[in-house]
């Protein structure tokens, strides 16, 4: 009797697991179509471990501007189209508002990186401070730093115009640096943006695929002994580093707040209403890393997208300059009111942001519960990627979709076809949508306008020539590497001042400059961090 009930109960069991397991994998009936699915894998082979965007848009031809898959269990949703961006993550933002969750992320940060924070209370306070210290009226009162590092930058490029990329890096951390902890970082070498950088670069370096085991999907591998698990062991170190820059960075920048030092930057005000926003001392200092992330990379890439925008359509160079002079003139560099009457050169940066979008896949979005979107169900916990490049390079939105061609903004205010139907579309796509939109495109948008009106009043930019055939270098635009950020290959550019009076006058904003510089002048490195725990 024993037998058979113990046999009874082992086929039961037997069974019922066959039947859960032989769902894993599989699409669930209501969900968005996509590639076949493999019993339990889902389409985990199937998943590109480089340019997810090229081979994302290919699926969302075959599939739909709303497509999913499966990996396990697991469900992934990729959005292809403003429609569809629209109606999922600006129309249900409130359930469509979180990231997924990152195990990395909790080991070298416990979950306070700001890019890849759940939703929940902690991050609601972020917000609101954050909205606080970048409105559109906040901003305004840190354009004379960034009017400042502008001029440095066109100095630099007078200067030493073969060091273009670190220029540009250079400017892009001491722009953020200086309107967050109120830090001016004269040059590449400061030990602030060396440390930086280095930072992010291996942080970076983990966000790729391969980098750990999914341990999101088997929450059973958290508990592999470090010892065995050289991913483990990387985290660690991040962690170690990332803690010593941004606590290092926290304690100067108390310091000298104690000292009666103040310049008016972001943090003064964090601090200031510390207890309002209810952040204890270990969110502000992510919270003041998070901002030097979010500001850096973003700017410096752009940046470089349209130098070799510039470099590789000489033609949409010299209208744009042509423009400049009749608007700025020789006499005088560009004011941010400037841009407001360059009608081709607001449509260059738009082409550029379609063409060359800095983060192609975006920071994925997680569902909080269950929603539709049109006839689909997107579960709660999916994971939810906008793919910017595809939205960028979609046919039914765009004529020709694969040239670069700013004449499209000047024929509609989307760069869109005739007869399209602009409902779903928005000029700010390329800062992310729903509640997870950046706070800080106003900032950002600042800086590429008054930096792109620089460039072109002041130099030209042409291809350098081939040693053996003589020829000018052909720049491919889409040829870039692969990680969060579409960067293009670096490229060689000769970069030259468009007259002799130009170059004087670079040199005599720069000089005029130093007085904005000195209310930024602090300590160039940490030399102690009181906050390295591990």
């Amino acid at each position: 009797m024993f037998s058979i009930l113990l046999f009874t109960i082992l086929a039961v069991s037997s069974a019922w697991l066959w039947l859960r397991l032989r769902k894993v994998g599989t699409r669930e009936l209501e969900l968005p179509p996509g590639p076949p699915t493999l019993p339990l894998l889902g389409n985990i082979l199937e998943l590109p471990t480089a340019k997810a965007y090229l081979k994302f848009a290919e699926w969302a031809k075959t599939y739909g501007d709303i497509f999913s898959l499966k990996v396990g269990p697991a469900t992934i949703v990729v959005l292809s189209s403003p429609k569809a961006v629209r109606e999922c993550l600006d129309l249900h933002g409130t359930t469509t508002s979180s990231r997924p969750f990152f195990y990395v992320n909790e080991l070298i940060s416990n979950n306070c990186e700001i890019a890849f924070m759940e939703y929940g209370s902690r991050w609601r306070n972020w917000r609101r401070a954050v909205h606080d210290i970048l409105s559109p009226d906040a901003c305004a009162k840190h354009q004379p730093i960034q009017r400042a590092e502008a001029s440095k930058l066109m100095y630099d490029l007078l200067e030493n115009p073969k060091q273009f990329y670190t220029h540009i890096y250079r400017y892009s951390a001491s722009v953020i640096f200086s309107v967050v902890y109120g830090i001016h970082c004269p040059e590449f070498s400061n030990t602030f943006i060396q440390e930086f950088f280095d930072v992010t670069r291996q942080f970076d370096s983990v966000l790729k695929p391969g980098f750990a085991p999914p341990v999101e999907l088997f929450p059973a591998l958290r508990n592999i002994p470090e010892r065995w698990a050289p991913w483990k062991r990387t985290c660690k170190a991040i962690r170690t580093q990332q803690r010593k820059l941004f606590f290092g960075l926290l304690d100067i920048f108390t310091e000298g707040l104690n000292n009666g030092k103040r310049n008016g930057c972001f943090m003064e005000h964090v601090v200031d209403h510390q207890d309002a926003y209810d952040f204890d001392r270990e969110f502000l200092g992510y919270f003041g890393g998070g901002m030097l992330e979010a500001g850096t990379d973003t700017t410096s890439v752009f940046l470089q997208s349209f130098l070799g925008c510039m470099l590789a359509c000489p033609d949409v160079q010299a209208r744009a300059q042509a423009e400049i002079d009749h608007i700025v003139g020789p006499d005088r560099t560009p004011e941010l009111d400037d841009i407001e009457n360059l009608p081709y050169l607001q449509a260059i940066i738009k082409e550029v942001h379609r063409y060359c979008p800095v983060t192609p896949m975006a920071i994925p979005h997680a569902s909080l519960a269950d929603e539709r979107v049109g006839h689909y169900l997107i579960p709660k916990g999916a994971t939810i990627f906008m793919n910017l490049w595809a939205l960028g390079r979609h046919e039914d939105y765009f004529d020709n979709p694969n040239e670069f061609n700013p004449d499209r903004y000047m024929r509609s205010e989307f760069g869109t076809k005739p007869g399209v139907d602009i409902e779903a579309l928005r000029p700010d796509f390329a800062f992310g949508a729903g509640r997870r939109l950046c706070p800080g495109r106003h900032f950002a948008s600042a800086s590429i306008h008054l930096n792109t009106m620089n460039l072109l009043w002041a130099f030209s930019f042409m291809p350098t020539k081939d040693p053996i055939t003589g020829k000018p270098k052909v720049l491919d635009l889409n040829d870039s590497d692969d990680g969060l950020f579409l960067k293009l290959k670096p490229f060689e550019c000769e970069i030259v001042p468009r007259s002799a009076k130009r170059a004087e006058m670079i040199r005599a904003q720069f000089a005029a400059a130093k007085s904005t510089f000195d209310l930024f002048d602090r300590p160039a490195s940490i030399t102690t961090a009181t906050d390295t725990r591990a």
